[in-house]
Parts: structure tokens; C-alpha cells; sequence
């Protein structure tokens, strides 16, 4: 995916971020699939840290600007609507990695199509994962993890949801940078997509397909 706001939220920069955020706006692009470009803006820039390009400073600002975007887009991951439930989901980026805007986008998305979301937050443990888990009995599982380095991670809380027989039939969905077939197929999750909206789409048809 390309477009002139991943560029400028890739490259931090605010000033022309926000110019092309208000002529999108201006030319009535939809608010859904801005956000998702940011989605893939954050990804890239997490991609440039782990290269040795970007620093910790560079992580932080490109998450402050992309929160400042959503809050002009009127997105809040917090929002809840009265229609129909859906399912529930519960959403949590994986521990030792403490990325959470991608992942707010994505909860954002789910419960303005009427799923119950229940959001863990951020360097989520195992132990916290599967409390959770057997709590709030969910139908769908969203681990998101941005860093290659918690990949082993993410498999540690997937074989421990199987070994306390709680895997099915639980859904589980991988998303974040770290989405793709040879990942998912590895630590053995359902589903996976680094486009937010296509996560949304999967979750839809898992429920309606039920």
C-alpha cells in the first residue's frame, strides 16, 4: 500500500502529515481507510527501528502523531455503539512489545460494527492472556505484535491457550507487522492480516459463517 500520508507518517513528518490528512478530508476520503493507511505507516516505521534506522525517540513520536490524526479523524478506540452484538473479542498486544496504536485502530474498527471488545493493552502476559481468556470466554483472539523479537512470544501464549484446553473454539487472529502465513502457521493462529480492516472483515465472517 503507498499513498502520500503513509509516506509522511513514515518519515515523521507532522507538517505535511496533517496537510494531507485536511485535503483527503477536503476530498472526502473515507475516515475508515485513512486510518488504516496509518496503520501501515506505524508498521513501516517499526520496521525502520528494527533496522537500526529509527531510534526509540523516532517509535514514540510516530505513535504521538498518529494518535493526534486519529483524534482530528474523531476515531476513539474507546467508543462503544448500542447496535447488536456481533461476538466478543478480546485484543492485546503481546508482552515485551508495547506498541498499541495499530491495535487501537483495529478496536476502534470492531465495535463501530457492533463487537464487544475487551482490550488487555499493551506487553500483555501469558498468565494475563489466559485469565482473561477463561473469564470473558471470548469467540475471537487478537494478539498484535509489531517487533520480529516477540514472535516466539506470541506462540508461547497460543500453545498455552492449548494446553489449558481453551483453543477451540476459540478464534485467534494475528496482526501487527508480524501478520503473515509463514508467521501465522508457525505459532499457529487462525487468521492474520496487517490491514486492519480486512482483520475486521475475517472477524465478520467468523461470526456470521457460525
Amino acid at each position: 500500500m503507498e499513498s502520500k500520508l503513509i509516506s509522511a507518517v513514515e518519515a515523521i513528518d507532522e507538517k505535511k502529515a496533517l496537510a494531507v490528512l485536511r485535503a483527503e478530508l477536503e476530498a472526502g476520503k473515507d475516515k475508515r481507510e485513512l486510518s488504516n493507511q496509518l496503520n501501515f505507516a506505524l508498521q513501516r516505521v517499526a520496521a525502520r527501528y528494527e533496522e537500526g534506522e529509527y531510534y526509540i525517540a523516532d517509535l514514540i513520536m510516530a505513535g504521538e502523531l498518529v494518535a493526534n490524526i486519529l483524534k482530528i479523524l474523531g476515531i476513539d478506540a474507546g467508543s462503544a455503539t448500542s447496535m447488536k452484538r456481533l461476538g466478543k473479542v478480546v485484543v492485546g498486544t503481546v508482552f515485551d512489545d508495547i506498541h498499541d496504536v495499530g491495535k487501537n485502530i483495529f478496536i476502534s474498527m470492531l465495535r463501530a460494527e457492533g463487537f464487544e471488545v475487551i482490550d488487555l493493552g499493551t506487553d500483555v502476559s501469558t498468565e494475563k492472556f489466559i485469565r482473561v481468556i477463561k473469564q470473558e470466554r471470548p469467540d475471537i483472539l487478537g494478539i498484535s505484535g509489531i517487533l520480529t523479537s516477540v514472535v516466539d512470544n506470541i506462540k508461547e501464549v497460543i500453545d498455552a491457550i492449548t494446553n489449558e484446553g481453551l483453543r477451540e473454539p476459540l478464534k485467534i487472529i494475528l496482526g501487527g507487522a508480524l501478520a503473515g502465513g509463514d508467521y501465522s502457521k508457525y505459532v499457529g493462529a487462525d487468521a492474520y492480516s496487517s490491514d486492519a480492516i480486512e482483520g475486521l472483515n475475517i472477524c465478520k465472517h467468523w461470526m456470521i459463517d457460525e
